[in-house]
């Protein structure tokens, strides 16, 4: 240390690498807001941001026009200026994310001016959370679990022979099935009531029919015909299952014509129904609501001799309420059977009436049925063949999906639902063009307006097709229909080439007549359409046996699970392989796989996680582009093939645009949306954990029904008029003291108004 040092030692060490200083920011020019915002966006203290016009929170057109300018000053004064935009540039969904794939959109459809944009499906979508993708399994095919036994023949069950041989010869019936040879010895051996459980599609209907037949033609005594009288009464909770089990009586009884069956369902002619009655009839299917009709009103209806009352889905018949109903039928018959003379005019009959309970479920409210109509019942389900009384506490089982059935799960962002339907349908009709096939396949919507909007949607570029009879053959054809008045055609039968060639699209649901339902249903069934397929809501999915039906679709969730295992209880029917998949929502609905669907589902390998970006992919791609290694060009980024987001972006527009374009197709999208939020509003309080309303994304669901807006802002007009309804004026003080107090007055006074 020097005498001229004063003694302060600086600390500071001095590195060879020495940091530049760091530029400052100035923002010049615009307006104060503009300014302002850059500049936080600038220091970091602004809000990520997906691309270059949002990262700086000003207003593009500010940016574009040199209203404001970024200048960095470094530490000798230059100055570098400008922001880069590049927010215009295309981006495809499996680039990376922080850019925004935006399509133009011009304002011409709505009204406006200039060009807007229109969101994008694949932007702002929920992922699963829970769920992991099911990798591809190799050998979890399971034997089938409600196919015909090759153990036991008809014959060996006690059947009369002649009956034995219609049913092997004429109708390809080779072995019974496990629920029928539990079922036919019991009623034919013995006269006690049943409760019969049993998986969907396993025979349950031939079951209780072949020993009733069995036993009226066995009555050679004094030989039964249509004036004997009625012997049997089966109830159905749907006109549909009373129609199928009609039909299939009436095959039964060609071996003996002297057993006449009828039917009496809601929707039909009375007049019809009672000249039926009053002619005789042996075996009567009806529904609850027009058999107590005419047991009230139809004197010919005699039920003194009935020996048989089956009911069909007796968890069905609960849930539509007509437990009063058939408590008035039973007790009905209870006190015409009170004359026991006539009990005994057929001695090969049974001497006492049996009531049979047919359900795929067992529940309380199926127990609460069975008290109602049967006496000390035995219990007869698939899984063992020990029939014992059905103790107290065993309504609590829970039934299982047949093991062929594989299930899956698709987890969809609420936007993606209708173009995701849209690539699955492609999907199952290109894999029966290679095959070569003709197969039927179900959707299930929750609500009319629902199926009647999607029908529209998938035939919109089809054409009708209507029945005319060939006076050449004799034969029924179908064929198309150009002529307007054919449009309201009874089976409501069009092609949708949408979707593929040779398709067909059928639609059934509660709101349409029966006439309507009666022959869509039969024309579904009996379609030689390579690919037939049926949008319907719950009505389709009880008891109904159609055949080839390879895949049902679950558009829209349950709403118990019992409605879900009689939904795909339409596939993998007796022993045959089928699919079943079923949509879900993002976020809570991930926890329905876990809660409910595992119990019914609990063969290893049977439950699959499909992602959904799979099923959009091989729907929607196109040629992909070949690869041409020796000549190196450069790839056209505005060439599509390939591009299966591209293509599904584009197939969703122009249903939007169709919506725009058509005003009576736009309320019909606003009517089934609002009628989709309101079914899913009644799941069962103990499933609402997992659909629960208010969860929703309103708007992205709005944008699957091709709506641009909620129907909230859709209710104003659409087009070039911005205007709206006129504002309510505001109520003073002293008004609504006075409406108040009438109000009081006016309910006061009315209270004893009875």
């Amino acid at each position: 240390m020097s005498d001229e040092d004063d003694g302060l030692l600086l600390n500071f060490s001095v590195s060879d690498n020495v940091a530049p200083k760091r530029s400052v920011s100035k923002v010049v020019g615009g307006k104060w807001k503009d300014r302002r915002k850059l500049q936080l966006r600038l220091q970091g203290r602004g809000r990520r941001n997906k691309d270059a016009g949002a990262a700086t929170g000003v207003n593009k057109s500010a940016i574009k026009d040199n209203k404001v300018k970024v200048t960095n000053e470094s530490s000798n004064g230059s100055t570098s200026g400008g922001v880069k935009d590049n927010t215009t540039a295309p981006l495809r969904h499996d680039e990376p994310s922080s850019k925004r794939f935006k399509f133009a959109e011009s304002r011409g459809a709505t009204g406006g001016k200039g060009d807007s944009y229109v969101s994008s499906l694949f932007t702002s979508n929920d992922a699963a959370r829970q769920l992991v993708p099911t990798k591809e399994a190799t050998g979890t095919s399971h034997e089938a679990s409600n196919a015909p036994i090759d153990t036991n023949s008809f014959s060996g069950l006690g059947l009369n022979d002649k009956l034995v041989t219609h049913l092997t010869d004429h109708l390809r019936f080779k072995n019974p099935t496990k629920v029928q040879q539990l079922v036919i010895p019991n009623m034919i051996s013995y006269e006690r009531d049943l409760f019969i459980k049993a998986q969907t599609g396993s025979g349950k209907t031939l079951s209780f029919l072949l020993p009733i037949i069995h036993k009226l033609m066995l009555e050679q005594k004094n030989k039964i015909n249509r004036d004997s009288g009625l012997f049997a009464i089966i109830l159905t909770p749907t006109r549909e299952l009373a129609t199928q089990i009609y039909g299939v009586l009436e095959t039964l009884v060609r071996c003996y014509h002297h057993i006449v069956p009828g039917i009496v369902i809601g929707g039909e002619k009375k007049k019809s129904e009672k000249a039926r009655i009053r002619k005789g009839v042996n075996i009567l299917v009806a529904t609850p609501g027009r058999l107590a009709d005419h047991m009230e009103n139809t004197t010919s209806l005699d039920t003194s001799q009935l020996r048989w009352l089956i009911l069909d889905e007796g968890d069905k018949l609960v849930e539509l309420g007509f437990e009063e109903t058939i408590t008035k039928i039973t007790d009905q018959i209870s006190r015409s059977s009170k004359v026991m003379d006539k009990m005994y005019q057929w001695p090969g009959l049974p001497t006492k009436r049996v009531n049979l309970l047919c359900s795929a479920t067992v529940q309380n409210n199926v127990q609460k049925l069975g008290s109602i109509i049967l006496n000390n019942p035995q219990m007869i389900t698939v899984d063992s063949k020990d029939t014992t009384t059905i103790p107290d506490d065993s309504m609590d089982n829970i039934q299982t999906a047949p093991d062929q059935l594989t299930q899956n799960i698709v987890v969809i962002p609420p936007k993606l639902r209708l173009v995701t339907l849209s690539a699955m349908l492609k999907n199952i009709t290109n894999d029966i063009h290679e095959k070569s096939t003709n197969t039927r396949t179900i959707v299930f919507f929750s609500c009319s307006d629902s199926v009647d909007y999607h029908f529209d949607v998938y035939t919109r570029e089809g054409k009708r097709l209507k029945k005319i009879k060939n006076e050449e053959t004799g034969k029924t054809e179908v064929v198309e229909s150009n002529t307007e008045e054919d449009s309201e055609d009874t089976t409501g039968e069009m092609t949708a080439p949408l979707v593929g060639d040779s398709t067909v699209v059928f639609k059934l649901h509660g709101g349409l007549s029966q006439p309507v339902r009666t022959a869509t249903l039969s024309s579904f069934m009996k379609s030689k359409a390579n690919h037939s397929i049926l949008f319907c809501t719950d009505v389709a999915a009880r008891g109904l046996d159609m055949p080839n039906i390879s895949t049902v679709i679950e558009y829209d969730p349950p709403f118990t699970i019992n409605d879900h295992l009689h939904r795909i209880g339409r596939s993998a029917r007796v022993g045959k392989e089928g699919s079943a998949t079923l949509f879900l929502l993002p976020g809570i609905e991930e926890g329905y796989v876990e809660g409910k669907l595992n119990v019914v589902h609990p063969k290893k390998g049977s439950l699959r996680i499909v992602p959904y970006e799979e099923i959009l992919k091989k729907g929607f791609a196109q040629a992909e582009e070949t690869p041409q290694p020796e000549k190196k060009t450069k790839v056209d980024p505005k060439k599509k093939e390939g591009k299966w987001d591209i293509y599904a972006t584009t197939w969703h527009l122009d249903v939007e645009r169709w919506l725009l374009e058509d005003s009576g197709m736009h309320d019909k999208a606003v009517r089934a949306f609002t009628s989709h939020i309101r079914a899913y509003a009644t799941h069962l309080s103990s499933e609402r954990i997992y659909f629960n309303v208010k969860t929703l994304h309103l708007g992205h669901l709005a944008k699957s029904f091709g709506l641009r807006e909620t129907p909230k802002k859709l209710g104003k007009s659409v087009g070039g008029d911005e205007s709206v309804a006129p504002k309510r004026k505001k109520e003073d003080s002293k008004s609504k003291m006075l409406r108040m107090a009438k109000m009081a007055v006016k309910s006061s006074s009315s209270e004893f108004n009875y």
